[in-house]
């Protein structure tokens, strides 16, 4: 894997991929709005309209859009640890990448909510700041002597398992660089062996498994393999990869379901790996999926992420109180409007201070090396 096929593939940017991330963040939305928070969804019933629009097709498992955004993960992070000039760069990029969104939308967020309610969504201050850190509030306020402590935001619970991913596949790229698939590999079969024990009798074996993010170590797996593949279609590790993280993802669906499986989650698990594989294979692009408005919501899907659950349901329980707008529609208006403003921040606030950041941090680690 030489620097110029890397270059290449940069410079050939499957526009795709942004396209993959709109489908993502759509799919999580519509599970928070029309299953998550209704009478018989996971959470509180705080929609005002029930669970009128539990009915459409795969909104049950919209969760698996974060599995998605998984797949693209690996895809992307493969190709950035390659780019990196050392472990502390590659650190730098991702911190820059992904903290100062954090900070604006995550600040979006507690000030709505705690202006706006509802009571449910409220956090402390402590858990504000804690979130901001990537890191579980619950794991910390048990170390400070807090219990209860929440994330600001459900769907931040992503990112944590995305910056142990992150420290991992760089720990294991650093360690060997051209032995890397193989280590992610056995780190890949290590994952399984422990997520299966510790399914089987819980204990140390399954706080490890979840520590490693075995459940969702798949579909990082997946992208990784298929970033290889992209590349070179004749590697037999990054097939095996590929099939074992495919395998894995439905093994661990069928033990982690409680209730059974059902043809929602099957559906549901070959439309990410097909549609991943099919997107990030292919050396066409496809008119849809990188269409310009696809393309612009992937591109600000990170942030739009960060405020779609709480800061909107804020907004949505206070002004359903205050219009005689239907609650669908004014649902509707809301992501709209939130999507609007996360484009708007992705492009005028967030992309000039990341680029700025990473100037700055570059000229400073040259100016230590020299």
């Amino acid at each position: 894997m030489n620097a110029g096929n890397t270059k290449g593939l940069r410079d050939k940017r499957l526009l795709q991929i942004d396209g993959l991330r709109t489908i993502a963040i759509l799919w999580v939305s519509l599970f928070h709005y029309a299953v998550f928070w209704t009478p018989s969804g996971k959470g509180l019933p705080l929609l005002p309209y029930g669970d009128a629009l539990a009915w459409i097709p795969m909104a049950d498992v919209g969760y698996f859009g974060v599995y998605l955004f998984f797949v693209v993960s690996g895809f992307v992070i493969f190709l950035s640890l390659e780019r990196s000039k050392g472990p502390m760069d590659f650190a730098l990029m991702r911190g820059i990448r992904l903290w100062p969104t954090l900070l604006i939308c995550g600040s979006l967020t507690f000030g709505l909510t705690s202006l706006l309610g509802p009571a449910p969504l409220e956090r402390s201050v402590a858990e504000y700041l804690i979130s901001l850190t990537f890191l579980p509030p619950a794991h910390v306020g048990k170390i400070i002597g807090q219990d209860g402590f929440e994330w600001l935001d459900g769907a931040y619970w992503s990112l944590w398992t995305e910056v142990r991913f992150y420290t991992v596949a760089a720990v294991l790229f650093f360690l060997g660089r051209n032995r890397f698939l193989a280590l992610w590999f056995g780190f890949a079969l290590v994952c399984s062996a422990i997520f299966l024990v510790g399914t089987v009798w819980g204990g140390a074996f399954d706080a490890l498994s979840r520590l490693l993010f075995a459940e969702h170590q798949p579909y990082f797996s997946a992208g990784i393999a298929l970033a290889v593949l992209r590349r070179n279609p004749h590697p037999r590790l990054a097939r095996v990869l590929l099939a074992v993280a495919i395998l894995q993802a439905f093994t661990y669906a069928v033990l982690n379901s409680a209730s059974g499986i059902t043809p929602s989650h099957i559906l549901g698990l070959i439309f990410v790996f097909a549609l991943a594989s099919h997107a990030m294979l292919a050396h066409r692009s496809f008119p849809f999926l990188s269409s310009r408005l696809m393309v612009l919501g992937g591109y600000a899907s990170y942030a739009y992420y960060l405020l779609h659950q709480n800061a909107g349901m804020a907004l949505l329980g206070f002004l359903s109180a205050k219009t005689a707008v239907s609650g669908v529609i004014l649902m509707l208006l809301i992501q709209a409007g939130l999507l609007v403003l996360a484009i708007t921040l992705t492009l005028w606030i967030e992309a000039p201070l990341r680029r700025n950041l990473r100037q700055l941090a570059r000229t400073r680690v040259r100016a230590t090396a020299a």
